[in-house]
């Protein structure tokens, strides 16, 4: 009786965060990113006429003058999104909780094969009220289409041995590695956990595992090419531990021992108590800063572990502690959490950071719902408590997000670009505004389209103009 009253609340939590999510998307974060309006003048020049944000028509990457190339993953689904939304930033904002929510639908798929509808329960609210997600999933970033891509290719692996889910599995995995360069490390990675996993656990087809392994080796040709033919690698160059700048600014010559050192440095970073537990990532872009990446629910999953550890260790019911009975899967969530920080220690900006470790999220928030489930199976109590801590862990993140937050991030959001922009009344002030901001290559071409009307070329072909005129003035 009382589980399923703790559950009809904590699916009716699940609901109401969910919805919130969508709240306030033009005005919180309050400004632009410049990541996003990269991301909106890419989709305007795709929707209009299907090239990226530097005309080059039907990429396969759209190439960005700096930061990342928007992947495929992003670009191509965006386009329709573009069509019925709009290409503002508030739009695309509401594209990357879009993407966030079917991956937590995929977490329920993934949950419910796995141990049934109660553990789905607890992993969705885990989900749910994760600060790790919540921030940087109203930004407009393509980044989280990574781990929803290998949420769903998990889901498809385990729902059955047949060749077809397995190929589907292949598909859905190179996806993830298309979605955000972390991935392309990540993934190979995890399939090997994936497999050591698997070994001796059922009978397996050799047509399956043909079929995944062919699959996902074709769907990532094109990935290669881009690689050996392309800038594809271009940004990884500019903030890797490899960087030979980097590298002579502390004053290293990049021996082996330089990089294992650097590397444990920056890898013990995202393991720090102020990241996990107390203010997250550094950046409010990615983070509240008054929460560390676990949220309440995370943080009494760990302790819920110790318990049962130093209950196995007492050994009073050895053969019935979850943990003992299911140490196997609790290894491979382990495994993949601490993978997941791989290619984040290997950068050298904005470290720790939450966004290149998103590739984690996914088997934490299963770890925090298994272990409450574990625990719900001995007691009762669980439950009810589970779903006030669900209601109170969303509850704060929810104010301090809607409160605090829009005030305290809106310098990391070039807020004074668009409150400038939305004053800008005659041809005077949009020609003072143009040259104030000349080197503003994504925000100018986003107001020109939204204010002025103009096409994608149109803003294009006028900034370069201007550009041209300035860097004959010596001003470029």
């Amino acid at each position: 009786m009382f589980k399923k009253i703790a559950l009809v609340f904590i699916i009716l939590t699940v609901l109401v965060l969910n919805v919130l999510r969508f709240g306030k998307l033009d005005s919180i974060p309050y400004g632009y990113h410049v990541d996003e309006v990269g991301s909106a003048v890419t989709m305007q020049c795709f929707a209009e006429s299907g090239c990226d944000a530097e005309l080059k028509p039907w990429p396969l990457f759209a190439f960005m003058q700096y930061g990342q190339d928007k992947p495929p993953t992003y670009v191509y689904p965006g386009i329709l999104w573009v069509k019925v939304f709009g290409s503002t930033v508030p739009s695309l904002r509401g594209y990357s909780v879009f993407v966030l929510l079917i991956g937590i639908l995929g977490l329920f798929f993934l949950s419910k094969q796995l141990f049934g509808k109660s553990f789905a329960a607890a992993v969705v609210l885990a989900a749910t009220c994760s600060p790790w997600a919540w921030v940087v999933t109203r930004v407009a970033l393509e980044s989280y289409a990574a781990p929803v891509f290998a949420v769903w290719g998990l889901y498809f692996f385990w729902r059955s041995g047949a060749w077809w889910d397995w190929a589907l599995a292949g598909f859905l995995l190179a996806l993830s590695m298309y979605a955000y360069p972390p991935a392309r490390m990540q993934i190979p990675l995890m399939m090997v956990t994936l497999g050591t996993y698997e070994w001796g656990r059922r009978s397996v087809r050799w047509q399956s595992v043909l079929s995944l392994t062919v699959v996902f080796i074709l769907s990532l040709l094109p990935l290669a090419a881009n690689y050996l033919n392309g800038p594809l690698g271009r940004r990884f160059n500019l903030i890797s531990i490899f960087n030979k700048d980097y590298l002579h600014s502390l004053g290293k010559t990049g021996n082996p021992w330089d990089i294992a050192g650097i590397f444990t440095h920056n890898y013990l970073l995202h393991l720090s108590p102020d990241f996990l537990f107390l203010t997250g990532d550094p950046s409010y872009v990615h983070s509240t800063r008054h929460l560390g990446l676990f949220s309440g629910l995370d943080i009494a999953a760990l302790i819920i572990l110790i318990v049962f550890l130093v209950l196995a260790f007492l050994r009073p019911s050895w053969n019935d502690n979850p943990v003992v009975k299911n140490r196997r899967w609790l290894l491979f969530l382990a495994a993949n959490f601490f993978i997941g920080i791989i290619p984040s220690a290997l950068t050298n900006q904005e470290l720790p950071h939450a966004l290149r470790i998103c590739g984690s999220w996914p088997f934490m928030m299963l770890f925090t719902g298994f272990m409450w489930w574990s625990a719900g199976q001995y007691l009762a109590a669980i439950w009810p408590a589970l779903a006030m801590a669900g209601i109170l862990c969303g509850g704060v993140l929810a104010y301090q997000y809607f409160t605090i937050y829009p005030q305290e991030s809106k310098g990391l959001f070039d807020y004074w670009v668009k409150e400038k922009a939305e004053q800008l009344k005659t041809q005077q002030d949009w020609q003072e505004f143009l040259l104030y901001f000349h080197r503003r290559n994504y925000h100018e071409r986003y107001f020109m389209v939204h204010r002025l009307g103009m096409t994608c070329k149109q803003a294009n072909d006028a900034w370069w103009q201007l550009h041209d005129y300035l860097a004959q003035k010596g001003m470029f």
